[in-house]
C-alpha cells in the first residue's frame, strides 16, 4: 500500500475523536438535554456548538468517503465503498442541512450504515489481522439492526432518546476507528516485510 493510500486511512482513525465531540458538545449548551434530545436537535439549540457539531458531522462524512475510496482502489472492496460511501455523505448532509429538512438523513439513507460493518469484514479480509474483528463486525451490525428495530416500533424510551442515540453513535463511529486501526496494522506489517 502506497504512502497516501495509507494516510487517507489513517485519517479515519479520527472519526472517534469527532464522534466524541459531538456526543458530548450538548453538555455545555444551556436549554438543551443530552439525555432527552438528539444530538441533530443541538443544531436548532445554540448557535456557536450549533455551527462546530455540523461541522464536525460533515468531517465525520468527509473522512468515511476518503475511507471507502481507498477500500475501493486497495482491495476492489466495490460494496464496501458502495455503502460507507453512502453513510459518509449522509453525514455530510446531516452537517449541511438541519433537522428540519427531509435532505438531513437524505431520505432515510442512514438505514445502508446496518450492512457497513459486515460488508467490511467480508471483502477485507485481506486487510485486517485480527481473528477477533470478523465477530466485532457481525455484532456491531447486529447492534445496529436491534437499535433500528427498536426505534422503528416504538421500544426505546423516549424519554432517552439522546442518551440512546449517544451510544449507538459511539458504537458505530467506534467500529470507523478500529477498522481503520485494523487496515493500518496490515499495511505496517506489509511495509516492513519489504
Amino acid at each position: 500500500m502506497n504512502k497516501n493510500y495509507l494516510l487517507a486511512i489513517k485519517q479515519a482513525m479520527l472519526i472517534p475523536g469527532l464522534a466524541l465531540y459531538n456526543i458530548f458538545v450538548g453538555l455545555f449548551a444551556s436549554g438543551y438535554s443530552v439525555i432527552s434530545q438528539h444530538i441533530s436537535e443541538l443544531a436548532l439549540a445554540a448557535p456557536f456548538f450549533s455551527y462546530t457539531h455540523r461541522l464536525a458531522d460533515v468531517l465525520i462524512g468527509l473522512s468515511m468517503c476518503i475511507f471507502s475510496l481507498v477500500c475501493l482502489l486497495v482491495a476492489k472492496a466495490k460494496f464496501t465503498f458502495l455503502t460507507m460511501f453512502a453513510f459518509g455523505t449522509t453525514w455530510v448532509f446531516a452537517g449541511v442541512f438541519i433537522l428540519t429538512s427531509p435532505l438531513h438523513d437524505v431520505y432515510g439513507l442512514t438505514t445502508v450504515l446496518i450492512v457497513v460493518p459486515v460488508i467490511f469484514a467480508l471483502e477485507m479480509q485481506e486487510y485486517y489481522s485480527s481473528k477477533y474483528f470478523k465477530n466485532f463486525c457481525v455484532l456491531v451490525t447486529l447492534i445496529h439492526v436491534v437499535f433500528f428495530w427498536f426505534f422503528n416500533y416504538g421500544f426505546m424510551p423516549i424519554e432517552y432518546k439522546g442518551v440512546t442515540q449517544r451510544v449507538w453513535v459511539a458504537i458505530t463511529l467506534a467500529w470507523y476507528g478500529i477498522a481503520a486501526y485494523q487496515v493500518v496494522t496490515v499495511a505496517n506489517k506489509e511495509m516492513n516485510k519489504d
